[in-house]
């Protein structure tokens, strides 16, 4: 009886509140979809009878990113989401530009102060390759899987997550809630980023949510000025305890810098969809950075492990 009147009111005074609670409820879907697509695969890969380490691999990254499509595509048709297909304009090259460019400078920057203070970028990473491995070998087997991870990234971040703020509020306003949300969920100080939230995230963000919800509520509905302070005392220990774990988990400057690159990645995507409306800008920003990240640990620490 409580939860009808609260999300009554939500939706009418409040309606960045509810968008935020429907994203939570939305990215979950995301985070099981990848684990119904790893279900999935083994039985598709004795249907098609796939062999080989690089195939299996490309039957997966296909899969994943064929069912995320889906789901993202469904969502938005149901909310009346506005898809920006367009190609980018003359106009647009500076962003282009930049979404080629910067992500490499900040991940050099990166890498420069890792061998500096002793840290190597793999470590950060989570990936690793041997001596004398094929540059194009490599490259040409890892290409396909960064495409699925920067077409995933934009396909979540910019349709879901950015479309779904843009339905409340204008789009710069959208593009920074975009940024932070996905900061928070799906970015991390070590492994880089992912469309598909980790479980431990999607439940802050749902606490967060939950707890703002009764904040609103309280705040509205009880007239005691004690009360209404006390209401919003949830939503602070939950913003807390996300500033402890990052803080928690960033053990070196490379760490700090690392996470900063991921946030600057994912606020130049977020501002270059809002001026262009065209998903091409955004996904070669992803795709830029996660390139230059695997190259640098192919052509500078090859042979290393430091995880």
């Amino acid at each position: 009886m409580f939860l009808r009147p609260a999300a009554r009111r939500l939706r009418a005074d409040h309606p960045l509140a509810l968008e935020l609670a429907v994203l939570v409820l939305a990215l979950a879907g995301a985070h099981l979809w990848r684990r119904g697509a790893t279900a999935l695969l083994p039985i598709l890969s004795r249907a098609v009878r796939v062999d080989g380490l690089v195939t299996r691999g490309l039957l997966a990254g296909a899969l994943l990113l064929a069912g995320l499509v889906l789901y993202v595509g469904v969502y938005a048709l149901l909310r009346d989401i506005d898809v920006g297909l367009s190609v980018p304009s003359g106009r647009d090259r500076r962003s282009l530009g930049l979404a080629l460019a910067v992500p490499p400078l900040l991940v050099g920057l990166t890498k420069l102060v890792g061998d500096l203070t002793g840290v190597p970028y793999n470590g950060l990473t989570m990936s690793a390759y041997g001596v004398g491995t094929p540059v194009p070998a490599v490259l040409a087997s890892l290409v396909p899987g960064l495409l699925v991870g920067a077409c995933s990234l934009t396909v979540v971040c910019q349709v879901l997550v950015q479309g779904t703020f843009a339905r409340v509020v204008d789009g710069r306003r959208a593009a920074f809630l975009t940024t932070v949300l996905t900061a928070v969920v799906l970015s991390r100080s070590t492994g880089g980023l992912s469309a598909f939230p980790a479980r431990g995230k999607l439940a802050l963000a749902a606490a967060f949510v939950l707890s703002l919800g009764l904040a609103l509520y309280a705040v509205e509905a009880v007239e005691r000025d004690g009360v209404r302070y006390l209401a919003y005392l949830p939503v602070t220990a939950v913003l807390g305890l996300v500033v402890v774990s990052l803080i928690a988990a960033t053990e070196s400057v490379a760490e700090l810098l690392f996470g900063a690159t991921h946030v600057a990645v994912l606020g130049l995507a977020a501002t270059s969809y809002e001026r262009t409306h065209s998903l091409l800008v955004p996904a070669v920003a992803y795709l830029s950075l996660l390139l230059a990240e695997e190259t640098v640990v192919l052509l500078f620490e090859a042979g290393m492990r430091s995880w």
